[in-house]
């Protein structure tokens, strides 16, 4: 009778037993939840949000050859600069800039640089890889490429577009495009931009 009783006892503990356990194991992801682990799974998630920003920025000359990589730069005659600055942008606030930028010069029949007033080479055209960082430290970088115009004896416009190319922090993967205009100033090696656009992140 004892036995019997103990043995009652077994088949009834032993289902909660096992539902008790099941508790305690993961279930296997979603396809969606899958997905989202799955590199640019995330994507998806992202929102395109509006961008706007000012900044103002001085320039450096950099020596021949410590320009270091870009995606953009290209094998023609030009010259290179550092860009630093601090801007006022949407979604980041009070921004600091830091770029490397090629200054592509105008060239002759001959494929020689042209010079303009004050024997300087004239430009033509930009092309940068640039990093903005916010005040927590969030990065979103980006290139830009544009156009170069005369504006007086040693001033200059520019214009074009800017593309996001991710980041850290927030931005890690941001995408989206906008565009710029500024002018800059070789007298004082100073200039300043604003740029209007859409990043997703």
């Amino acid at each position: 009778m004892l036995s019997r009783s103990i043995r009652a006892l077994v088949l009834t503990l032993v289902p909660l037993s096992i539902v008790s356990c099941s508790e305690n194991v993961p279930l296997a992801p979603t396809d969606q939840a899958n997905a989202a682990l799955q590199p640019g799974g995330l994507q998806s998630s992202r929102v395109d949000r509006p961008i706007k920003g000012a900044c103002t920025t001085t320039i450096t000359f950099l020596a021949p050859g410590t320009e270091g990589q870009c995606a953009v730069f290209q094998p023609v005659p030009s010259t290179f600069i550092a860009i630093n600055g601090e801007c006022t942008i949407s979604h980041l606030g009070r921004t600091d800039l830091a770029a490397i930028q090629q200054l592509v010069f105008l060239l002759d029949g001959n494929g020689l640089p042209v010079f303009g007033p004050g024997g300087q080479p004239v430009v033509t055209a930009l092309r940068n890889c640039s990093t903005f960082t916010a005040a927590n430290g969030d990065a979103l970088d980006h290139t830009t490429t544009g156009v170069v115009a005369p504006a007086g004896p040693a001033d200059v416009v520019f214009s074009g577009p800017i593309t996001f190319t991710g980041g850290t922090g927030r931005f890690a993967g941001a995408s989206g495009a906008a565009t710029f205009n500024g002018t800059a100033s070789l007298a004082t090696n100073t200039g300043a931009f604003t740029f209007e656009g859409t990043v997703a992140y």
